[in-house]
């Protein structure tokens, strides 16, 4: 079973031809046995899977993808020590709006290994691409699914509309719930959930979504404000499910970032400038959520008072 993969962006602020970073990417060098205060990379070894072509949001796109391996040599340490760690993953390079652009599978530590991989200095030679996930878009989400508002307009000539069926958790500074809020069913559960969202709104940074779009049928996806994205390839179902791992995670990669994420900023956007959601509306909607889970509460102790039989417990 695939593992859960945490997928950042990057953009060249030197290179402009892909061919140039492709040779680079041959021809690695490790670092030297410097002072005893360098973390040193060594034992490069990447392959390119394959290159491709293919057309996202109408522009089309060439992509290569690699898999590498290096092994990363702690502070004080030699290459045969037992702390030595070997790192793996994968890395995209691509060209959109005139720069060079990498997809890497790191968050922690993304920036070194592809300094490392290029023979840069560390002096703004890349930056990390913008996502622009703010709690305020997190909590805007929520109000919609929890209203079964969750189909969006796609609103562009190659956009189609976009289904998010389920929020399954978030993420605030100091815990995780694993709550799921449905819009395909209301119950207690749903709107506790979406209450407790609600409330934790000011460390809200991260969350969960399933999603649905042209024939991806699920693609399982975390959003949060750090400019990255993490992926559950396990939790896949669409066109790609019987392509090769490697070309199935980056079409789904480009699909989220050149297609779906486009479209809910859009929607949002949008629900702005109409006066729709604004800080009066988010009051608004935590009141109703607060007003459904009082009347559910009631309702259902209504029930038990006129049938006390069901909390009856049957013994053998």
């Amino acid at each position: 079973m695939k593992n859960k993969i945490h997928i950042t962006r990057w953009s060249d602020e030197i290179q402009t031809n892909i061919k140039d970073v492709e040779q680079k990417l041959n021809n690695i060098a490790d670092d030297e046995h410097l002072a005893n205060d360098v973390t040193r990379y060594v034992n490069w070894f990447v392959d390119k899977k394959f290159n491709k072509r293919d057309v996202f949001n109408g522009k089309e796109i060439e992509y290569s993808l690699f898999t590498f391996s290096v092994d990363q040599i702690s502070i004080g340490k030699s290459i045969d020590d037992d702390s030595v760690t070997k790192k793996t993953g994968f890395f995209i390079v691509y060209e959109f709006s005139g720069k060079i652009r990498y997809i890497i599978d790191k968050y922690s530590g993304a920036m070194t290994i592809i300094r490392k991989m290029l023979g840069y200095a560390g002096r703004k030679e890349i930056k990390k691409v913008e996502l622009n996930f703010t709690t305020d878009i997190f909590i805007w989400l929520i109000s919609k699914i929890y209203n079964k508002q969750n189909n969006f307009e796609g609103g562009g000539q190659f956009l189609e509309d976009l289904t998010i069926n389920s929020i399954r958790g978030f993420k605030g500074d100091t815990e995780d719930s694993l709550n799921t809020i449905d819009a395909r069913g209301e119950s207690v559960m749903n709107i506790i959930s979406a209450l407790s969202f609600l409330i934790e709104s000011k460390n809200l940074n991260q969350i969960n979504i399933d999603l649905e779009y042209k024939n991806h049928k699920n693609i399982d996806v975390v959003l949060n404000n750090q400019n990255s994205i993490i992926l559950n390839p396990d939790r896949y179902s669409g066109e790609l499910f019987n392509q090769s791992y490697y070309e199935q995670i980056a079409k789904i990669i480009f699909v989220l970032h050149n297609e779906v994420f486009p479209i809910i900023i859009e929607n949002y956007q949008n629900d702005i400038d109409s006066n729709i959601w604004n800080n009066d509306k988010c009051v608004d909607f935590l009141q109703q959520v607060a007003d459904d889970l009082s009347v559910k509460v009631e309702n259902r102790i209504k029930e038990l008072r006129e049938k006390p039989e069901q909390l009856t417990i049957k013994l053998n």
